[in-house]
């Protein structure tokens, strides 16, 4: 399956923190996906170094996307130019193609995209997502519109991650958000929000029952790189999932 991701904190978390990343790559190879996620937050001091995790990554031939919980622009809209530099450092040592933050404070006056263009020409190898997250302001479909729009204009070469649940924790219509992002989106994070006992919760996907991701997977186009973000419990049924992805894309 050559347009599959899968992301380590689909798994148990407490397992992957006392693994480490590392001790998934193999499952996930065999899974039959395209490649893995790497999660900055699920880093632990026993984790190897950068480059023995790449090796592992390397010798399953995995694609590689480095995902980090830090914001694009700062609260005071300026560029998060260190963290982003120390993102991008780790990325490349891990031998990650695709670099995925969110959003933050962007503010189409204040906050400079020529500074974000600058950074990014010494990183061309690697590629820029910016995904919406759950925040009222990174997750806003507006702020997000209005920051692709500029980037496009200004040639920055930036793309969009677009996360079929996460409009639900930041009070976004999903089809709004649909007709006015598409044109961006490069790779979806597939997961299904639910309500149990009054409380937004990511659950399995599951087919036919009417539910958003389902539209966003049928909407987009079908080449576009998939990541399964949901909790995945036993590890194992990781293929099917993945096989789940390969029929729906059959029947698009």
């Amino acid at each position: 399956m050559q347009n599959v991701i899968v992301p380590l904190n689909s798994f148990d978390r407490v397992e992957v923190l006392e693994k480490g990343q590392t001790s998934f790559i193999k499952l996930i190879s065999e899974s039959g996906a395209y490649g893995i996620e790497i999660r900055r937050e699920l880093f632990l001091e026993q984790d190897p170094p950068f480059d023995r995790i790449k090796q592992t990554i390397d010798s399953y031939q995995l694609f590689t996307v480095y995902s980090a919980p830090v914001e694009c622009w700062k609260k005071n809209h300026q560029l998060n130019q260190q963290e982003l530099k120390t993102i991008f450092q780790e990325g490349k040592k891990l031998g990650a193609k695709w670099i995925k933050v969110s959003l933050g404070h962007f503010d189409q006056v204040q906050s400079d995209l020529s500074q974000l263009l600058s950074f990014l020409h010494q990183y061309q190898e690697m590629q820029l997502f910016v995904e919406n997250d759950q925040t009222i302001y990174g997750g806003n479909i507006a702020n997000l519109k209005l920051f692709f729009e500029s980037a496009t204009a200004q040639n920055v070469p930036v793309k969009m991650t677009f996360d079929a649940g996460n409009w639900y924790y930041s009070k976004q219509d999903v089809d709004l958000a649909l007709s006015q992002l598409a044109p961006y989106v490069h790779y979806l994070h597939l997961k299904q929000v639910d309500v149990e006992n009054g409380k937004l919760v990511t659950v399995p996907l599951q087919k036919n029952i009417g539910h958003s991701w389902e539209k966003v997977l049928n909407t987009l186009p079908s080449h576009l790189v998939k990541a399964l973000e949901f909790p995945i419990e036993p590890k194992e049924k990781v293929r099917e999932y993945v096989q789940m992805m390969t029929e729906s894309e059959a029947l698009t």
